[in-house]
């Protein structure tokens, strides 16, 4: 996990900073691994998956950071209370929880 931010044209929204996360979940019954990208951005309140890919590479959806104008599909909350929890142990953000919009560490 780590802290995150880029540049974006005013029209579409400014600047994004948040927080990005990169998973490998090994499902029942598979030997690889699904990849999923996710961020949080400052003030949301919870986790967003920006791409998937399948154990063999498949792109189910690659939305890229920041991509807030598409169909947004979160992860489940418990996964997001663990990532919470890594946040907050590596300084990364001052509040964040379930349903708790990010501030992140030195804002």
């Amino acid at each position: 996990m780590a802290r995150h931010s880029e540049a974006c044209d005013p029209l579409l929204g400014g600047d994004r900073i948040g927080l990005e996360a990169h998973l490998q979940l090994l499902q029942e019954g598979e030997d690889k691994a699904t990849s999923y990208f996710l961020s949080r951005l400052a003030g949301e309140p919870c986790w967003i998956i920006d791409a998937k890919f399948g154990p063999n590479g498949y792109p189910h959806f690659s939305h890229g950071f920041r991509a807030r104008y598409l169909k947004l599909k979160s992860i489940l909350p418990e996964l997001g209370d663990l990532l919470d929890t890594l946040a907050r142990k590596q300084d990364l953000a001052t509040r964040i929880g379930r349903d708790i919009p990010l501030i992140l560490a030195g804002e």
